[in-house]
């Protein structure tokens, strides 16, 4: 039966890869890097939210989160330039490509393997794919540079909230939303170890699976 999950797998690991692609190619022909990484923090998105709605148990997921942990850290250590598009090279002093599947992870253990519950290890990752990817592009449109500003993250935070509505209670998925809204507005610009990419990611996830323990 584990055997049926694998072209699953090669989906979502090929779809994610090609973001990756498309990212270096949007760099390449003079995209900013704020904005042509957050190709790769929405296709990363809707690889968390497909390992959601294609299986049953999160080894899979963990599978594949954990595998581009350790491809997008071998490329970072061994060849910046693979990953340019998100990060590498072309952003050498954040390591924000890395934290974010290391970190959506992490979610994954607390929220699905551990408490049982897909979508509370899946929306923190979500909320870093889909609500910081609009935050930027919001910011990048509206400053014109990579800012943080709170046009910014009001945008993230309609966009979190929509996400959580996959979990029930939805309150407890409010609050997560909340949670890694303010994270990501308090954690200063990426520099090396502090990036928001893990913050909002690691603060939700916490919050929601005290919440889920306690409340759920």
């Amino acid at each position: 039966m584990m055997l049926l999950g694998l072209p699953l797998v090669a989906l979502i690991a090929g779809l994610v890869l090609v973001g990756l692609y498309i990212s270096n190619v949007c760099y390449d022909y003079g995209t900013p890097q704020y904005i042509s990484r957050k190709i790769g923090h929405g296709v990363g998105g809707v690889g968390y939210l497909l390992c959601a709605l294609m299986f049953s148990s999160p080894w899979y997921p963990l599978i594949i989160s954990g595998g581009f942990t350790l491809l997008l850290g071998g490329a970072r250590l061994l060849r910046p330039s693979t990953f340019r598009g998100v990060g590498g090279s072309s952003r050498r002093h954040a390591l924000a490509e890395i934290w974010y599947p290391l970190a959506g992870t992490v979610s994954l253990i607390a929220g699905w393997a551990w408490l049982g519950s897909p979508w509370l290890g899946v929306l923190p990752a979500l909320y870093l794919g889909f609500g910081d990817a609009v935050t930027g592009l919001t910011r990048s449109w509206h400053c014109k540079k990579e800012k943080k500003g709170w046009c910014g993250t009001f945008s993230m935070l309609v966009v979190c909230l929509l996400v959580s509505q996959f979990l029930q209670p939805y309150w407890i998925g409010f609050i997560m939303a909340v949670t890694a809204t303010l994270a990501e507005r308090l954690t200063p610009m990426s520099r090396g170890w502090m990036d928001d990419n893990w913050t909002l990611v690691i603060s939700s996830a916490l919050v929601g699976s005290i919440l889920y323990v306690y409340f759920g």
